[in-house]
């Protein structure tokens, strides 16, 4: 389970590396974007298996209260990146019989890049100083971009759902 909870997070140090250039006719100003978004939780309609696991997981994590990944958006176009470092998350057998205890991380990485939306579709520079496109929704203080952007290998066709603080 802890190999789950690592693969979903380790290419969070990338959060924003992943690219998905779907055209639509939704148009957004750049003032709907600004603001601190925390992850809520993953749409994944009906998915089974992993993703499902993954997301039960994540479930019981957020409404305990931790932030696993928050973007704050700022009017300047730098977004400031933060979310807990899986690689060091403790677990254990709950001792009352009714399965893992998974601990929300201590350990919180860092990163900044910047930004440019253009109606649905929001550049940035990823981790690897390349320019990225992502296709996001945003319905008043509900932000949605792809899963993959969380983690390519894992959450592919899934939605992350993120909620203006």
């Amino acid at each position: 389970m802890k190999k789950i909870i690592l693969m979903l997070f380790v290419t969070a140090i990338g959060v924003l590396s992943c690219s998905e250039d779907k055209e639509d006719d939704s148009n957004f100003d750049s003032n709907s974007l600004i603001g601190v978004w925390t992850f809520s939780n993953i749409d994944a309609d009906g998915a089974t298996g992993n993703i499902k696991l993954s997301n039960d997981i994540l479930t019981v994590l957020v409404n305990g209260g931790c932030d696993i990944l928050t973007y704050d958006f700022k009017a300047d176009q730098t977004v400031n990146v933060s979310f807990r470092d899986f690689t060091e998350t403790g677990n254990s057998v709950n001792s009352s019989g009714t399965g893992l205890l998974i601990e929300c991380p201590i350990n919180v990485r860092n990163s900044t890049s910047v930004w440019e939306l253009e109606g649905n579709q929001l550049s940035f520079i990823n981790g690897n100083g390349a320019i990225e496109t992502i296709t996001i929704n945003i319905d008043g203080d509900t932000l949605t971009v792809p899963g993959e952007v969380i983690n390519e290998d894992n959450l592919a066709g899934t939605k992350a759902i993120f909620v203006r603080e």
